[in-house]
C-alpha cells in the first residue's frame, strides 16, 4: 500500500477506536440509566406501597375520629342530661342535707341527754346499792329495834309478854316462836314469817336450806344464813 492509503486507514482505525469507545461510554451510561430506572422504579412501588398504608392508616383514623366525635356527642347529651337532672335534684338534695343536719343536731343532744341521764342512772343504781347494803348489814339490827318498839308499846298498852320456857318441837306457834327468837338478830315476826311459811317445828328449821329460808318473805340471803346457821344450835 501507498502511503497516503495507510494513512487513511490509520485514520479510520482512529476514528472506529474513537467511536467504539464513545458507544462503550454510551452503553455504561444506559446500563447506569437503566440501573437508576430500576431503583426509581423501586422506590416509586415502595412509595406506592407506604401510601396505601397511610391511606389505610389515615382511614382508620378517620373512623377513630368519627367515632370519637360521635361519643363526643353522646357524652355531651349525657352531660346535659345530667345537668337537667342536678338541677331537678339540687333542691331536693339541700333539703336532705339541712334535714340530716338538723338530726344529726337532734341526735348529739338527745345523745348529750342520754349521757347525762347515763349518769344520773349509774349514781342511782350506787346509791341503791349503798342502800342495800346499808339495809342487808342493819336488818337485823332494825327487826330487834321493831320488835323492842313492838313490845314496849304493848307495855305502854298494858299488854305485858307472857314469859315460856323455850319449847322445843310440837309446842305450837308460841313455843315455836319463842324457841327459834333465840337465834341472834331473827327476832319474833320473822319468827311467825318461818311458821306461817311451813317451818312448825325446830326440827324442820334444823332441815331447810338456804334457799328454803330465804324464799320466806322478810328473808334475804344474809338473814336467812343467819338463821340456817343459829338453828343448828338450837
Amino acid at each position: 500500500m501507498d502511503p497516503e492509503t495507510d494513512e487513511k486507514f490509520a485514520q479510520i482505525e482512529s476514528s472506529l477506536s474513537l467511536e467504539q469507545q464513545r458507544l462503550e461510554k454510551l452503553w455504561d451510561a444506559y446500563e447506569q440509566q437503566e440501573k437508576d430506572l430500576n431503583a426509581a422504579l423501586d422506590r416509586i412501588n415502595f412509595l406506592e406501597a407506604d401510601i396505601d398504608t397511610k391511606e389505610t392508616m389515615i382511614t382508620s383514623l378517620q373512623e377513630l375520629l368519627t367515632e370519637r366525635d360521635t361519643k363526643i356527642t353522646e357524652l355531651e347529651v349525657e352531660r346535659q342530661r345530667q345537668r337537667k337532672v342536678e338541677a331537678e335534684y339540687a333542691p331536693r338534695i339541700k333539703d336532705m342535707e339541712n334535714t340530716m343536719s338538723d338530726q344529726t343536731e337532734k341526735y348529739n343532744r338527745l345523745l348529750s341527754i342520754t349521757q347525762e341521764m347515763e349518769d344520773e342512772l349509774d349514781l342511782a343504781r350506787r346509791s341503791l346499792h349503798a342502800r342495800d347494803s346499808w339495809f342487808n348489814l342493819n336488818v337485823s339490827s332494825l327487826e330487834s329495834i321493831s320488835e323492842v318498839i313492838k313490845e314496849w308499846r304493848n307495855i305502854q298498852a298494858g299488854k305485858f309478854p307472857q314469859v315460856r320456857e323455850a319449847s322445843g318441837p310440837g309446842g305450837g306457834k308460841d313455843g315455836f316462836v319463842d324457841a327459834v327468837s333465840k337465834i341472834k338478830g331473827l327476832g319474833a315476826i320473822k319468827a311467825e314469817n318461818l311458821y306461817d311459811s311451813g317451818f312448825h317445828t325446830v326440827t324442820d328449821l334444823k332441815a331447810a336450806t338456804l334457799d328454803d329460808i330465804s324464799s320466806v318473805i322478810g328473808f334475804t340471803k344474809l338473814s336467812a344464813s343467819k338463821v340456817v346457821n343459829g338453828a343448828k344450835d338450837l
